[in-house]
């Protein structure tokens, strides 16, 4: 008789630390500091800043020390089981302090305080939270904190390393309309956008315009940022962080430098 072998048990526990490695060959880190019974009992992560070569032997309490570059929930399993990161210790300090500033926040279409399904207006309709406390809502964003709130999602352990690379979730989200996405600044992001006969192709680096092309029948826009005020100020003025990208607009370097280089 063939004997089954039981899948290896998965053991994580508050203040492990895991690696995440990039495709260009630099690795990052995060830490497991929590878990919010508020979202599903889900786990708490703080990602860290800094970007290392992958040979490089970065010691526990370097890691633990940088700075922290955004909050998430995730399930550290599955990305385990499918080597999307891997632990590389544990440390007590977790950061509590930091984390019980860190706010959480999500909208929707529907109103929350009726059985039947009524749809309203998704920016005015926010409940925000902390770690394991009650969510409140506050309706409209406070303006106070659009830039420091995190979304309040589980979020699966490709988007999370997507955030860790480029500084960026690509799935967008009602949330997005009002949190806006910011690259990290040596990243170049390719987007396409179609509209009717229009398509948009878009270079950032950082949050900042690179180079693009409009194309709407016959009339063909190619510019860079080399080329200053000179240039097409309807494409040198775009930010990455103003537009709702999603994730289907999202392409490789490969097809944005085919369609410049097609364009004499």
């Amino acid at each position: 008789m063939l004997k089954t072998t039981k899948p290896k048990r998965i053991v994580t526990k508050i203040g492990d630390i895991f690696c995440v490695e990039f495709p260009d060959n630099t690795k990052g880190y995060f830490q497991y500091i929590a878990k919010d019974m508020t979202l599903l009992n889900s786990s708490v992560i703080r990602a860290f800043y800094t970007h290392y070569p992958i040979d490089q032997d970065v010691k526990i309490e370097d890691i633990v020390k940088d700075k922290v570059d955004f909050f998430a929930h995730t399930v550290l399993r599955i990305g385990i089981e499918l080597d999307a990161w891997y632990k590389v210790g544990r440390c007590s300090e977790v950061g509590i302090n930091e984390l019980n500033k860190v706010q959480f926040g999500n909208t929707s279409e529907f109103n929350r305080f009726s059985s039947d399904i009524i749809i309203i207006n998704p920016l005015f309709n926010w409940v925000i939270w902390n770690v394991n406390k009650e969510s409140r809502f506050v309706g409209k964003l406070p303006s106070s904190i659009v830039d420091k709130v995190e979304t309040g999602f589980i979020k699966p352990y490709n988007e999370i390393v997507d955030r860790m690379f480029l500084g960026y979730y690509k799935y967008t989200s009602l949330e997005n309309k009002i949190i806006k996405r910011y690259p990290r600044p040596e990243v170049l992001s390719y987007t396409k956008r179609e509209d009717g006969n229009k398509q948009t192709y878009l270079c950032f680096k950082g949050n900042d315009f690179e180079k693009g092309i409009i194309q709407e029948g016959n009339k063909i826009i190619k510019t860079d940022n080399k080329e200053g005020t000179a240039g097409h100020k309807e494409l040198l003025d775009v930010k990455f962080s103003d537009i709702n990208w999603r994730y289907d607009e999202f392409i490789t370097g490969e097809e944005f430098n085919k369609a410049w280089d097609s364009i004499e």
